[in-house]
């Protein structure tokens, strides 16, 4: 029991979402390999009428409540979805059931869990999501159950916070509750008589507006989410129940809608994924470079040998009067050492960022002095301009790190032209009001900066790549083409400075990455 309860603190310490994790709408439960809980939020201690204390430990089957299947039955404690999950490897989505204390109705939950993996594909935990539809479930229940008492149901149906919309067999609307007129922004007299279609987003597509027809004209109720949009133009997305009424003799002469807004459930599941998806992006260019930074090393001694002996060997033989086709096998040694020890340069920079060097730089003339290197790599085909403000002044950033952000950018520009085109290095000031999100790091930023930005009409970026971008050694270039460390070396040098990247582009039109740096670095006042 200690061991277990070790590794729950273990676990809560290096998941620990707070406070995201404890203001999400949604219950969320962990749990590790063997089934049982290690960590819970407050809104799933609250569906479950439990403390975190009483909930984490416990596995579904030695948990104080039992489980139901959607239609009232029993629901064995393997059968939970999570149980399923773990069993199986494959996650489950939109399972209904309840949650059961002995003298209590029963909480009704909508049920999605995920497997979670390690790195050799073997399932380490399962996280389960749940949202209290305790609201539907009985209304659904109701709608069923007390048709003989419309009165009533009437007034529940105003009542209800949920959105309810009503139609006839063709689909016309005959009834809407005051919870859908404030959700969507209409009053009761423009939605009777119109369509349901009046609230159409764009977002649904045929198929599923099809599966929904099919559903409920074979006599079956419809569950699933839909994005609509109010009066005003605001995005809903909802969870949507919507079931045929029968009449005595059982033909389906209306259909009622249930509609819960879960808007803000699925901007914090959004949030939650990209917290997760940073952090693990996080986690491996941390790991790699790590193991960059130890074989770097390792591979300078060695490094030194080659370049110091063969430039040796080369001295010999010209005072010796060597073979001049030896000579020049001396000399590719030397030559292909130095690509081996620049790569390896790159790789301590990425490890470390470089020291920062104190001192300013001048934007316009290293900006001068990359394209210059530059132009004398490019074919006829190729041109590269520079169009830098020349009323910035100086920065207060090491001019070496400058230097290398730059021509990092106009060598991955050059490479992605295949025929004529022109590379442009621009460089001036930009304001931002709104937040901005950092390609590389994935952080948030507003305020002013100064946009150093190269641009060229290359092939583009494909969708499936723009995640990997920053990650050292991936690269699309051919073998032997490229190391794929030049954008996880910008990433380094700008976030030394506090600094961001972003990155535009459209494949078969070219790309843009734009490397920001705080406008506190400029050292205003002094010569440009």
């Amino acid at each position: 029991m200690a061991d277990q309860q070790q590794s729950m603190r273990e676990s809560r310490g290096h998941d620990d979402l707070s406070p995201l994790f404890d203001i999400m709408l949604e219950g969320v439960v962990v749990r590790d390999g063997a089934g049982r809980i290690t960590a819970c939020n407050r809104t799933a201690q609250q569906i479950y009428g439990l403390s975190a204390a009483e909930l984490e430990g416990h596995t579904a089957e030695s948990l104080p409540v039992g489980f139901l299947h959607e239609d009232g039955s029993s629901c064995p404690p393997d059968l939970h979805p999570a149980m399923v999950t773990l069993r199986t490897g494959l996650p489950q989505r939109g399972v209904v059931m309840g949650i059961a204390h002995p003298g209590q109705d029963p909480v009704w939950i909508q049920v999605n869990s995920q497997p979670i993996a390690d790195a050799t594909g073997r399932i380490t935990s399962v996280i389960t999501s749940f949202a209290d539809i305790t609201p539907i479930k009985r209304a659904e229940d109701a709608l069923r159950a007390s048709e003989a008492r419309s009165r009533t149901l009437a007034e529940a149906i105003a009542q209800s916070g949920c959105a309810v919309i009503i139609t006839d067999g063709d689909g016309r609307i005959e009834y809407v509750n005051p919870a859908c007129c404030k959700a969507y922004g209409y009053t009761e007299e423009e939605l009777i008589g119109a369509r349901p279609s009046i609230f159409k987003s764009g977002e649904t597509t045929q198929e599923e507006y099809a599966s929904l027809w099919r559903t409920i004209l074979a006599g079956e109720t419809w569950r699933g989410e839909m994005s609509n949009r109010s009066r005003d133009g605001r995005l809903i997305r909802e969870a949507v129940s919507v079931s045929p009424v029968r009449d005595e003799c059982g033909e389906v002469r209306h259909f009622v809608a249930l509609k819960e807004d879960i808007t803000q459930l699925r901007d914090d599941e959004r949030r939650r994924h990209e917290l997760f998806e940073r952090v693990a992006r996080l986690e491996r260019m941390e790991l790699v470079a790590t193991l960059a930074g130890g074989i770097a090393h390792d591979f300078n001694n060695v490094l030194a040998a080659i370049l110091g002996y063969s430039q040796l060997a080369a001295t010999q033989l010209k005072q010796d009067g060597g073979q001049a086709r030896v000579l020049k096998y001396v000399e590719e040694i030397r030559s292909a050492g130095q690509r081996a020890r620049e790569l390896i340069q790159q790789l301590l920079s990425f490890r470390r960022g470089g020291a920062v060097q104190p001192g300013s730089s001048e934007l316009a003339q290293i900006g001068r002095e990359a394209v210059g290197l530059l132009r004398a790599t490019l074919p006829d085909t190729l041109a590269v301009v520079a169009d830098i403000d020349p009323g910035l002044p100086r920065l207060s950033v090491d001019p070496a790190h400058l230097h290398q952000i730059m021509m990092n950018l106009l060598i991955n520009a050059r490479d992605a032209i295949a025929g004529i085109g022109t590379i442009r290095l621009t460089a001036h000031r930009a304001s931002f009001d709104g937040m901005q999100r950092c390609d590389s790091c994935g952080h948030e930023f507003m305020g002013d900066y100064v946009a150093i930005t190269v641009t060229d009409v290359g092939v583009g970026i494909a969708p499936e790549h723009r995640e990997k971008l920053f990650e050292p050694f991936f690269t699309t270039k051919d073998v032997g083409q490229g190391t794929g460390m030049g954008l996880a070396v910008v990433h380094t040098m700008t976030h030394l400075y506090d600094g961001h990247v972003r990155v535009e582009s459209e494949p078969g039109k070219g790309t843009a990455v734009q490397v920001m740096l705080p406008a506190r670095l400029l050292r205003e006042g002094g010569l440009a």
